[in-house]
């Protein structure tokens, strides 16, 4: 289905294009992973989760200022990416770690670069993407653009994952409870348990359409919008550590190109006489093993409570991660 982002603001695709040409400009062609292919994979995942709610529950849980201003911060998020990471800036002392005063440095740096385009001193006419837009729509395009990009800071991976867990888990309480309180005739629930996408669908439906609702009702809603709020970052995350996800040989290829950037930013270390990075010292990390520990650890969980949210990532992508388990797995031998 489509966005029909033009029936809601103003958009021209000649400023879209003029922009990601932009974009895609500085990105660093040279570096193995975090270049302009993975920005658009990252963008087109965005774009695949989106459509895996399923029109009728998408746009009830998210505005269309929402979704769009997803996909855009995707095709930046790592605009600019020097091929080393937060660490190394850190212990580098970088310009910009002293800039970002070692705080999601990476993260920040591309924030401002897409931002300076998109407002500030480096916008131009012909990438003006915003213009014609209302100031409230605008700052709130902003906001999101900000809190998402700064949400792929691996830092924050547990926390986030913790978070997400806990809310989709006292959504589902509560639901359930009004549900046994009020039997089938509950404003929500039914009598079977329901998936939290409908659960948000429906509190968003019934929002905006100002019916009213109980105290206990009322007190969902705020978690739903809670979740929701969260949801909208972790997808964007989750859309950033997709590689193992993915099908065929897609998998294979993206698992190597990271650690030949992480390689090489090892080499660059000893030759800086830094401490060499986890991940990044070529004569000791086992790819194989690596990439396994990965995703059982990091991805396979990220998009199995994906999938606890959107049916449709449980049953169509989370079998994807166990087929690239099984691959590496057998690259151990």
């Amino acid at each position: 289905f489509r966005y029909q982002f033009h029936e809601h603001f103003e958009i021209n695709p000649q400023t879209i294009c003029n922009f990601l040409r932009e974009i895609e400009r500085r990105y660093n062609r040279d570096i193995p992973f975090h270049n302009s292919v993975h920005a658009a994979d990252v963008a087109q995942t965005t774009h695949c989760l989106f459509q895996m709610m399923d029109q009728e529950c998408l746009t009830s849980i998210f505005d269309p200022i929402t979704i769009f201003s997803l996909i855009l911060a995707a095709t930046f998020h790592d605009v600019c990416h020097p091929g080393t990471s937060n660490l190394f800036q850190q212990n580098a002392q970088t310009s910009i770690a002293v800039k970002y005063n070692n705080m999601s440095v990476l993260e920040n740096m591309h924030l401002a670069v897409g931002l300076s385009l998109l407002f500030g001193n480096e916008k131009r006419d012909e990438w003006s993407i915003f213009e014609g837009w209302a100031d409230d729509d605008r700052a709130r395009a902003e906001e999101i653009m900000k809190e998402s990009i700064l949400n792929t800071d691996m830092a924050h991976h547990f926390a986030n994952l913790d978070h997400l867990e806990s809310l989709i888990e006292q959504v589902h309480t509560m639901a359930k409870d009004i549900t046994e309180e009020h039997g089938n005739n509950a404003e929500i629930g039914g009598p079977q348990p329901q998936p939290i996408l409908s659960i948000l669908a429906q509190i968003s439906h019934q929002v905006k359409s100002g019916e009213g609702g109980g105290l206990a009702q009322i007190e969902l809603e705020g978690k739903c919008n809670q979740l929701a709020g969260l949801l909208v970052g972790f997808i964007l995350h989750g859309a950033d550590i997709s590689n193992p996800a993915k099908s065929g040989d897609l998998p294979i290829h993206w698992g190597s190109r990271v650690f030949d950037e992480f390689f090489e930013q090892g080499d660059k270390e000893k030759e800086m006489g830094l401490p060499i990075s986890p991940l990044c010292d070529r004569g000791t990390v086992k790819l194989p093993e690596s990439q396994v520990n990965f995703i059982k650890y990091v991805a396979l969980p990220t998009y199995e409570l994906l999938g606890s949210v959107i049916p449709r990532v449980k049953k169509e992508v989370v079998p994807n991660m166990s087929r690239t388990i099984e691959y590496w797995e057998g690259e151990k031998n």
